[in-house]
């Protein structure tokens, strides 16, 4: 079964991937808070609907997304599961993103200051100072998985 891409981008865009801003030398809070974050999932087992309601429109479109949410009531159960199933991992995307800024906010002020965001640069960073990053701050990143995602 074929997937196709209804909430887009990667989820591997997320927090320290992301391009979120162009700044240097600020606290990872203002970097952030300037910057926007996008998270996505793939859905699966929409195919036959999409096709049937929104034929045309690139369903890793926004447009894509807005025509099947108009037509949710007539969606299989199949479609809608995995709908559901991708709006959890988003939400579980959002907590894991979370709970990492908590954990190294500090150490990405210390060490990273001058670390541009994006493409893995800031997990990259702290990879670099991992004998000086706080104990929490690694262990937030290993259990997200951002820490394999991180620049080598």
């Amino acid at each position: 079964m074929k997937s196709i891409k209804i909430l887009s981008v990667f989820v591997i865009t997320t927090l320290f991937m992301s391009n979120l801003v162009l700044a240097e030398e600020q606290p990872l809070r203002e970097k952030l808070s300037k910057g926007q974050l996008t998270l996505s999932a793939d859905v699966k087992g929409c195919d036959k609907d999409a096709e049937k309601f929104c034929k045309g429109l690139e369903l890793g479109s926004e447009k894509g997304f807005m025509c099947m949410m108009a037509y949710e009531d007539m969606l299989s159960k199949q479609c809608k599961r995995g709908i559901a199933e991708a709006a959890l991992a988003v939400r579980q995307g959002i907590e894991a993103i979370n709970y990492s800024i908590k954990a190294c906010e500090d150490d990405a002020d210390k060490f990273c200051l001058k670390v541009q965001p994006g493409e893995g640069r800031l997990v990259g960073c702290l990879k670099k100072n991992k004998s000086k990053v706080s104990k929490a701050c690694v262990s937030a990143l290993q259990e997200t998985g951002l820490w394999d995602m991180g620049a080598k």
